[in-house]
């Protein structure tokens, strides 16, 4: 298993739908479980195989868009899910997915530190 330390971007976790589709030109569907600028990890039991190249579809309600990426199976866990290293890691909507969820998490931690003081 991986490091997780040796990881190069910090992963956000994430609940949203992706699709993609096999070599035969299935739509297959899968949840997003967590995204950093790097990659992606979607939960799916129709995983492709490791090395296989795949146009991956997020639709990313948080920023109010569906984003479509281009990426390759680096992990293939066989009924459960799959990893996905993007293959243009500065893609800027990726950037502002991440960032968005940065600043709900803040909003939230404030939000949280706030009814603390209120009891």
């Amino acid at each position: 298993m991986k490091d997780k330390n040796k990881r190069r971007y910090t992963r956000k976790p994430l609940k949203i739908e992706a699709r993609y589709q096999d070599k035969e030109g299935t739509v297959l569907k899968g949840v997003v479980r967590n995204i950093s600028i790097g990659g992606v990890y979607i939960e799916t039991p129709s995983p492709l195989e490791r090395g296989e190249n795949l146009q991956l579809t997020l639709d990313a309600v948080e920023v109010g868009r569906v984003i479509d990426v281009e990426g390759t199976v680096v992990r293939h866990e066989p009924e459960k899910g799959m990893g996905i290293e993007f293959t243009d890691q500065s893609n800027k909507d990726i950037k502002k997915l991440i960032s968005t969820m940065r600043k709900l998490d803040q909003a939230s931690m404030l939000a949280l530190s706030r009814s603390a003081f209120e009891d």
